[in-house]
């Protein structure tokens, strides 16, 4: 018997893969979910590169003499 012919074939196919569809509630839900992470990182990454904003080290008001005051550098 030749290979490709006959009653036994020596050719054998791999099973097919069925793809099942997600719903679209499901699909849209993640699709909604990566959206939200990758803004939350957009925004991080443009909050850090603003950086710290400049801010008053003494404030109105403050002692130097006060009991509970930070004592001076030397």
């Amino acid at each position: 018997m030749s290979l490709t012919g006959g009653r036994f074939s020596a050719i054998f196919r791999a099973p097919q893969k069925v793809i099942a569809m997600v719903s679209a509630s499901q699909q849209f839900e993640r699709i909604r979910k990566r959206k939200k992470t990758t803004n939350g990182k957009r925004n991080k990454r443009e909050r850090r590169a603003m950086g710290t904003p400049a801010f008053a080290i003494h404030l109105e008001g403050y002692d130097a003499k006060a009991a509970d005051a930070k004592p001076a550098k030397k």
